[in-house]
């Protein structure tokens, strides 16, 4: 019973720590580059395109379907940088909480996070 009373209060530990990451991580923002930095692409925590810059130099030599990759290209490594500290900061927060690397507790953890993390999840009672 003293086991189960300290696995209880690590997940409670950890939901708490959970919540307080979810609530730093949401502020944050991750961004990507492309065409040698002249394009950069700025996300949220949770993949949200917030800003496009593209320096003229780009527009000028560029063609129309180069410049749409290159944007997509900034865009998707913004995102991928958004998931990857997603990711380190999850399991950093389940490691300092001292909860066991079970695959279903992290993926309940990470569909969790997303919610509270979510601007839509901050609407929600």
């Amino acid at each position: 019973m003293r086991e189960l009373r300290t696995r209880m209060e690590r997940l409670t530990a950890a939901a708490a720590l959970m919540d307080e990451l979810a609530t730093e991580w949401s502020t944050r923002e991750h961004t990507g580059r492309a065409d040698e930095g002249r394009i950069t692409a700025t996300v949220d925590a949770v993949g949200t395109l917030r800003a496009l810059e593209i320096h003229p130099l780009s527009m000028r030599r560029l063609d129309g379907r180069a410049l749409a990759e290159a944007v997509l290209t900034a865009v998707r490594r913004a995102e991928a940088a958004a998931e990857a500290a997603k990711e380190d900061l999850l399991r950093g927060g389940l490691e300092a909480a001292g909860v066991p690397h079970v695959a279903g507790l992290l993926g309940d953890a990470r569909r969790a996070f997303d919610e509270r993390a979510s601007p839509r999840g901050a609407d929600r009672p």
